[in-house]
């Protein structure tokens, strides 16, 4: 595989329209980490197959069978990440490259989860008459210790220091809140348990919305499977879901 120093040439952005929904994986990350996020493809005048990495995770994008092609290449990526904790581990891929690679790899977990989409034109949103702020650095800690995925204190820093977020305090306790990720998906959408069932995580998600739509970007998604909650949260606003996709472990084999 070739590093990409030049994601905006004509070759690479023909690439992306041709991915559908999963497109916004690489222009939404691109656009939020900029020169910082790590790209390469197999080939820098036609492109079959891309992939940028970020905590121990690579995200590939394109043709199974290229994807195929390359994985000793992004076996070498992965062992370059300390955070991979000795797997090869793929995010955000169809079920269709899950199962292709599961026939070179051994698969050692996959979890299924929904992409959500909202378009300008279906946004509804939700106004209350809280207050929207964004979080401060001394949240991060609070952040870290509400996140499901073992997302660090260091991480929510860097999300609350390099990008939008909305907050809601009641009487100066945080009461809900989210952030934009670093490849640039909303989440870590959470209200605390004192706070739910008054309608604050569409408040916020709303807010969110409107902030990244301000910027130009995009605003989608992450789902886990069965999560009935937040699902109809974020439909309630506008989103749809697009596709189900797989956070996947596998075997990988040392190079």
């Amino acid at each position: 595989m070739f590093r990409l120093e030049n994601p905006r040439s004509e070759s690479f952005q023909k690439f992306l329209r041709a991915q559908g929904p999963l497109r916004v994986r690489f222009t939404e990350a691109i656009a939020e980490m900029g020169e910082e996020l790590p790209l390469w493809v197999d080939d820098l005048t036609t492109p079959r197959m891309a992939v940028h990495t970020g905590r121990g995770w690579l995200a590939p994008l394109g043709r199974s069978e290229a994807i195929l092609a390359n994985l000793e290449d992004m076996e070498r990526l992965s062992a370059q990440m300390e955070e991979s904790e000795g797997y090869l581990k793929f995010s955000s891929v169809s079920l269709k490259v899950q199962k292709a690679v599961e026939r070179r790899r051994k698969l050692i977990r996959g979890s299924p989860v929904g992409m959500f989409i909202l378009d300008k034109k279906d946004f509804r949103p939700v106004f209350s008459t809280h207050r929207i702020e964004s979080l401060k650095t001394g949240d991060a800690k609070t952040l870290a210790e509400n996140s499901p995925y073992d997302q660090g204190e260091e991480y929510a820093l860097a999300r609350i220091q390099n990008a939008p977020t909305a907050a809601i305090r009641v009487d100066g306790e945080l009461a809900s809140y989210m952030v934009v990720h670093a490849n640039g998906s909303i989440g870590m959408l959470h209200t605390m348990d004192r706070f739910r069932g008054q309608g604050l995580a569409r408040v916020v998600v709303s807010a969110l919305v409107e902030a990244q739509f301000a910027r130009g970007r995009e605003a989608y998604c992450y789902i886990v499977e069965g999560n009935e909650a937040s699902e109809r949260v974020f439909e309630s606003v506008g989103f749809r879901r697009v596709m189900d996709v797989y956070w996947s472990a596998f075997e990988r084999r040392e190079i």
